[in-house]
């Protein structure tokens, strides 16, 4: 996922909080992303929590998502943090 093909994944995720129930989404499968993928999956992590919904990752983050994460300053030293909680599930990284 990179700016050049974010569209579907936004209007994806869009439509699924729109929709009644829990969020899961399966990062498993990126294997190329740069930060507006990490800001989307962050803007609906809190527009859920806003809401009261369920979203949530089917899998910590691993490769190139983690490695982004990293970059680009989401995980901080506090791996107990919301955040950090969200994108790693409790495993070290």
């Amino acid at each position: 996922m990179t700016i050049s093909n974010i569209g579907a994944a936004r209007d994806d995720l869009d439509a699924a909080l729109r929709e009644g129930g829990p969020v899961v989404v399966d990062i498993v499968s990126v294997d190329e992303t740069d930060l507006t993928f990490i800001q989307l999956i962050e803007s609906a992590r809190r527009k859920a929590a806003g809401t009261g919904r369920d979203f949530r990752l089917r899998h910590p983050a691993g490769g190139a998502v983690l490695e982004v994460l990293r970059r680009g300053g989401f995980l901080d030293d506090d791996e107990t943090s919301e955040r950090a909680k969200f994108w790693l599930q409790g495993t070290a990284q």
